[in-house]
This record gives C-alpha cells, sequence and structure tokens, in this order.
C-alpha cells in the first residue's frame, strides 16, 4: 500500500471522531447514550468483525506467523514491563501509582483502535493478526494485569475463569475454532456478520470523539509522568518492535505491519475501567487515556507510514 493510500485511509478513518466530537462539545450526547454505543460495539459488531477476519482458509504458514506473533507480544510485555520500572524510577513515583503506569504502558487500544485502523489498512488479513494480538493482550489483563491493578487500588480482586467470558473473547475462541476446523460460515450467516462487523469502525470513532470532546488541555500542563508515559507506549516500544521484526522477520512484511500499528495505539481504555471499579488513581489512568489517544492520531499515522516505507527496503 502506497504512503499516499495510507495517509487517505487513516484520514478517512479519524474523520469519522468529528461527528462524536461534536455531538459531546454540543451536549447533544451524553455519558450514558455513549456507553449505549459502547454496549453495540462490545457485544455485537467487534466480535462480529472478529469472526469475519478468522474466516480465512488454514494454512501452516498462518500458524507459524500466530506463534511468532505471541513469542514477539510476550518479548514486548517484558519489554514494557522493564521500561515501566526505569521510567518510574526515575520520575520518583509511588508503588501504587508505578503499577498503574506499568499496566496502562503495557496494554493498548488493540481492540478498540487497533482493529478498525487494521481493518481499513490492510483488510481480512490484517485483521486476522489484529485480532489476536488484541486476544493475547485479552489473557494478559485477566491474568498478570489483573495482579497489577490489585497492587495499585490495594483491593484483592482474585482470578476468576468468568473475567474471560467477554463477548470480545469469546468470539476470538469462536473464530479460532472454525479456522482450525477449516469450517467457512454459510453466506446467509457470514454476510449479515460481515455488514455487522463493519460499523465497528465508525461506531469506535465516535466514542473515542466523544471521549476527546471532554478533553481540556490545560489539564495537562507540567504533567511529566503523562508525557513519558506517551513517548513510551506510543514512540518507543513500537519503534524497538518494528526494527527487531524487520531484522528478525523481513519476509513477514505485513507482521510487522500490524505489529507496528497495534502497538502504537493508545494506553487502553480498560485502565480507566479497572481502576474506576476498584477505586483506584482513576484521574491519572484518564489522563493518560486521553493525552495517548490525542497524541496517537499523529503516531498511528506515522507508524503505518514508516511500516510500509522498511517493508519497501
Amino acid at each position: 500500500m502506497a504512503t499516499t493510500q495510507i495517509v487517505i485511509s487513516l484520514v478517512k478513518l479519524f474523520l469519522m471522531i468529528i461527528p462524536g466530537l461534536l455531538l459531546s462539545k454540543a451536549g447533544a450526547l451524553n455519558e450514558q447514550q455513549s456507553k449505549g454505543i459502547s454496549s453495540v460495539v462490545v457485544n455485537v459488531t467487534w466480535p462480529c468483525l472478529i469472526v469475519m477476519s478468522l474466516q480465512r482458509e488454514f494454512s501452516r504458514e498462518l500458524v507459524v506467523n500466530m506463534g511468532i506473533l505471541a513469542l514477539l507480544l510476550i518479548a514486548n510485555m517484558i519489554v514494557a514491563f522493564l521500561l515501566a520500572r526505569l521510567a518510574c524510577r526515575a520520575l520518583k513515583m509511588d508503588r501504587a501509582k508505578t503499577y498503574l503506569m506499568t499496566f496502562m504502558l503495557i496494554v493498548g487500544n488493540t481492540g478498540f483502535m487497533g482493529i478498525p485502523v487494521c481493518n481499513a489498512l490492510y483488510g481480512a488479513e490484517g485483521t486476522f493478526y489484529a485480532a489476536l494480538i488484541d486476544s493475547i493482550f485479552d489473557i494478559f489483563i485477566f491474568t498478570g494485569g489483573m495482579i497489577m491493578i490489585e497492587k495499585s487500588t490495594g483491593k484483592h480482586i482474585g482470578l476468576s475463569p468468568k473475567h474471560f467470558l467477554t463477548p470480545g473473547f469469546i468470539s476470538i475462541l469462536v473464530g479460532l475454532a472454525l479456522f482450525v476446523a477449516r469450517i467457512s460460515l454459510p453466506e446467509i450467516i457470514s454476510g449479515p456478520m460481515d455488514v455487522i462487523g463493519s460499523a465497528t469502525g465508525p461506531l469506535a470513532m465516535m466514542i473515542v470523539g466523544f471521549q476527546l470532546g471532554k478533553l481540556r488541555l490545560r489539564d495537562f500542563a507540567g504533567d511529566l509522568p503523562m508525557y513519558v508515559l506517551c513517548v513510551c507506549k506510543l514512540l518507543v516500544l513500537p519503534l524497538i518492535f518494528l526494527i527487531v521484526v524487520r531484522l528478525l522477520f523481513p519476509d513477514m512484511p505485513l507482521l510487522a505491519k500490524v505489529l507496528a500499528v497495534e502497538l502504537a495505539t493508545p494506553v487502553g481504555v480498560v485502565s480507566t475501567i479497572y481502576t474506576q471499579q476498584y477505586d483506584g488513581d482513576v484521574q491519572f489512568a484518564t489522563r493518560g487515556v486521553m493525552l495517548s489517544t490525542v497524541l496517537s492520531l499523529l503516531t498511528l499515522t506515522l507508524f503505518a507510514i514508516a511500516a510500509e516505507m522498511i517493508s519497501a527496503l
């Protein structure tokens, strides 16, 4: 995909933020209505998009790529953990904020923003890898991630299988089962699911716009930890792994592109959800989500272009 096409595709996608932004500023869309739209995305359109993206012809190459992707993401989590520890020590942050910032640095908005972006740029195969990346981060969230939330809030949450019973995670399991069993859904089912899944991008971007409409730039004046978080999350980590994939796996350009885009996504909104649910530092988490989301509109574009240019070398 040419650089011009990437920019045009991302501009089209990001323009979908504007309706949500305007509705938020005008007071025509409130928090409860936004949550209703989010519920539709999380429970209906997103699962359909994931299942349809996993409707691929089974091949040994895809299975190998899935394994490589899993190893790369584990390595990314380790590097992010170490980077967060170094940053928090340099900033002299307390124990609770250190765990929260570590969680925020590791967990990106790979589902809500990453999957729609990869779908727009790389089509079904790119969405296939993006869905796998999101599922691996989901596994982390409900295991090691919950331990970090516990440490940051001082609450005992406990790990439970029910944490995995989300529509997104279940749809990934269903999609992978169909992929491994080499089962293609009939047109009468896949057709409507495909149309419903295509609504994920516009609706997700509208929700992002609504959240940005509540942003006040003066809230971030002099907030050094937030800027350090964004630099590490949006620049350092995706750059490291774009270079790693290019050097170690030069014959896998699509994998490099999808990984670069997914790792350049902003802090996952789940950071705010869990800190709010367990009485943690909601303001800290929310500022990280909001500032990184604004900046990611630039960094996502830059990394999509960089990945395209590097893969062409």
